[in-house]
């Protein structure tokens, strides 16, 4: 009981509960854990060739387990599960290995999203640890914020036995409605696979519901007519790393590419934050920003930039408390802002250059023979899938896209686009005169005809 001047400013754990997880989606709840496992590895030095995390769900239960080097028992009782991580008791190996962990919240943030029960089982070569937390029971006492570990010991134990396993029970009907949903369960999948693509290309063995999961990565063209861009700077013991260039086509038979795909990639530590990005939060213009930058338009869709910051501070590096976005006003990020924008008007000039060698580009139809204009002309080339650290590295710097002139179209082939309108009448019976099936078939050969009658 509170009396004289003090007045109760503490948390419910209730309220802290509920604004923890608010914000945080279910699958990047999911990928949470099994950053942990991979930071686990990481801090062992453990080779990534050996991690294996393995993952298994369905309405009623989420199982996940690695062999990532465990939770050491003193890590556990005064690290591990506190809510929030102090910077002045962060241990030598923190400080020289780049992990994902920030704040000191996402493991505890994940197991709260996912259900009202959990179990931890972590093995070392020192010590294991059983804890089991009934999170209804949990918030009933105010005033004690701490577990109590079921079991424990400071045994020796063998490499088969490290590890840690999390079992999550009483799920969330959210929660429970989305593992029973195939939709989710292949969305889980592909996400995975995108935001964690270093991490699998690396050799880390991943697998979902016995699915064993494929890296996807972003790849250039890099050849000797075309090589990446590439800049290095550092900033604030932030290593900041930016390559930008041209795509290899996304459907090769095809030779298409899809807008979806192209834009900026921007991972910390490893981890992907922002995918396809084509806003003003890169180099782009949008509504949210009108005064600088140009509008993604399809003709750009064969561009792919990625920019990698890395730190052994991972608090330093622009990312937001879920992982999932930038933070746009950090100083780091903003200075490679500016890099990013004087890499893109490179990559832009060269796509631009091509462009004008066709002509206007004025309807989808053109636009569509824009991009395979590009994409048959890069599809024998070499291209580099930025798949690990040691490829990114082996890019050279460069601020030259082309170091030898792309062959340009010839002065014949140049295409322009004649626009203009006439009756829906007239059109449909010279359509049906000419035997043709389109408007713009009706355009070229009248004006075919015409050329040849006068000229």
């Amino acid at each position: 009981m509170i009396s004289g001047n003090k007045v109760n400013a503490s948390p419910t754990k209730e309220f802290f509960v509920e604004m923890l997880i608010r914000d945080i989606l279910l699958k990047e709840a999911i990928i949470e854990l099994i950053d942990n496992s991979i930071d686990g590895a990481r801090r062992t030095g453990q080779n990534k060739n050996c991690s294996k995390i393995f993952m298994n769900f369905n309405k009623d239960i989420f199982e996940i387990e690695d062999n990532c080097g465990g939770i050491p028992l003193n890590i556990a009782r005064e690290k591990a599960f506190r809510f929030g991580k102090s910077k002045n008791n962060k241990t030598h190996e923190e400080n020289t290995v780049e992990t994902t962990g920030i704040f000191g919240i996402g493991m505890k943030r994940s197991l709260f999203k996912i259900g009202e029960y959990f179990e931890i089982v972590s093995t070392t070569l020192q010590s294991k640890f059983v804890l089991k937390v009934d999170v209804s029971e949990w918030l009933r006492n105010e005033t004690d914020w701490d577990f109590t570990l079921e079991t424990y010991d400071e045994d020796i134990h063998t490499e088969e036995e490290v590890g840690t396993k999390i079992i999550i029970k009483k799920l969330r009907d959210e929660v429970s409605r989305e593992f029973n949903n195939d939709d989710f369960y292949r969305e889980l999948v592909k996400h995975v696979e995108r935001r964690l693509g270093g991490e699998i290309s690396e050799g880390v063995e991943i697998s979902i519901n016995d699915k064993h999961l494929a890296a996807q990565n972003v790849t250039l063209i890099d050849s000797e007519e075309i090589s990446p861009i590439k800049k290095e700077v550092t900033y604030n013991f932030v290593k900041v790393k930016i390559i930008a260039g041209i795509a290899p086509p996304d459907d090769e038979e095809k030779q298409r590419y899809f807008p979806e795909k192209a834009g900026w990639y921007i991972y910390c530590n490893g981890r992907l934050v922002v995918a396809a990005d084509k806003t003003s939060l890169t180099t782009w213009r949008d509504i949210d920003n009108a005064n600088t930058g140009i509008a993604f338009h399809n003709n750009y869709a064969m561009f792919r930039g990625c920019v990698y910051f890395n730190s052994t501070y991972p608090e330093k590096l622009p990312w937001n408390t879920t992982k999932t976005n930038i933070d746009k006003n950090a100083s780091v990020y903003l200075m490679a802002r500016e890099e990013m924008k004087e890499i893109f008007k490179i990559v832009k000039g060269f796509i631009d250059d091509i462009r004008r060698d066709r002509g206007e580009v004025l309807d989808l139809e053109e636009d569509i023979a824009f991009s395979k204009s590009i994409a048959s002309r890069v599809t024998n080339l070499g291209r580099k899938e930025l798949s690990t650290k040691h490829v990114v590295d082996s890019i050279s710097n460069n601020l030259e896209l082309s170091t030898v002139k792309m062959k340009p179209v010839k002065e014949e082939e140049k295409l322009v686009t004649i626009t203009y309108q006439k009756p829906k009448v007239d059109v449909d019976l010279l359509r049906e005169t000419l035997n043709v099936k389109s408007n713009k078939d009706v355009g070229i050969k009248t004006f075919e005809y015409y050329k040849d009658a006068e000229c």
